[in-house]
């Protein structure tokens, strides 16, 4: 579980010159996390759960691409239950990505055209609708509003433990961090208020219906990182951002290399900036060249 926050890209190239780090053009763009959370060792402190509690995976266990799978605890919530993030003192910024896992578990109803007449995602940013669509589990032919983008879906009306197997007890399972409609919302505040809730008509108990998230991470857009985007890694090892660059930076961003996270899939074909779904040689060489283009 990761509560700070780090840079993890840029979009501009920086030299050095005699009395330091000196950007071509545009000062250093990039994407910070301000709130990553997978659930398995504690809830952090900015999210109200509400009803809401850390629950363990279960069948949904190794669902999900390399580096963003679920595993070990989530967040497990009722239907009609808010769970809020709430940030402060976030640093200049263009936008906001909302990314995470999401679990739809058991008898939820989808739209609905019949009692128990319909179970709708909805997230909010700031008070304002950023996502809403109905989930439908229970039966095949029930109508459900979302249509996932091509590698969102993970698995469908399949029983993943729970209140399942049988009936109407199936669950589903989505990578809605690979939904662009939760990518880069426009957003510069200094703070930010996002909700997520289960509700409708058709809103029913925990052991009928319900959902959860994992591996959640709000990410701000466009914001200028202090030491460039090598400072992954700080005293001991320890994966974030600390001003400096030195061997923590290195230690860390071999770890991310090995486990094929996307914050060290930065390089693409001829050492140039920029992520193609491989670890290789590449991102080796763009990761050197920004640690030595310096803070």
């Amino acid at each position: 579980m990761l509560k700070n926050m780090k840079t993890i890209h840029t979009a501009a190239a920086c030299v050095l010159s005699g009395v330091g780090a000196m950007c071509a053009g545009a000062p250093a763009i990039g994407q910070t996390v301000a709130l990553s959370d997978n659930f398995d060792s504690g809830l952090s402190a900015v999210i109200a759960p509400g009803a809401a509690a850390r629950t363990g995976v279960q069948g949904f266990a190794g669902l999900g691409p390399a580096g963003n799978q679920f595993g070990g605890q989530f967040l497990r919530s009722p239907t009609g239950n808010t769970v809020t993030v709430t940030l402060t003192d976030l640093p200049p910024h263009t936008g906001l990505s909302v990314l995470f896992l999401f679990a739809a578990i058991d008898s939820l109803d989808g739209t609905g055209a019949s009692p128990p007449l319909g179970d709708f995602l909805s997230v909010s940013l700031d008070g304002a609708l950023i996502f809403r669509e109905s989930f439908a589990n229970a039966t095949a032919n029930q109508v459900q509003s979302y249509v996932p983008p091509p590698g969102v879906q993970l698995a469908r009306r399949i029983d993943l433990g729970f209140s399942g197997p049988g009936s109407y007890y199936t669950d589903s399972a989505y990578d809605l961090s690979a939904d662009p409609v939760f990518h880069n919302r426009p957003h510069t505040a200094s703070t930010a208020v996002v909700t997520f809730l289960i509700e409708g008509p058709g809103i029913q108990s925990l052991e009928d219906e319900s959902w959860a998230m994992d591996n959640l991470r709000l990410v701000l857009e466009g914001t200028t990182p202090a030491c460039g985007p090598a400072d992954v890694g700080r005293q001991g090892g320890a994966h974030g951002a600390d001003g400096l660059l030195d061997n923590n930076d290195f230690i860390v961003f071999i770890d991310l290399f090995f486990s094929q996270s996307p914050l060290a899939d930065r390089g693409a074909t001829g050492g140039v900036p920029g992520s193609d779904g491989a670890w290789d040689n590449n991102d080796f060489i763009v990761f050197i060249d920004q640690f030595f283009t310096g803070c």
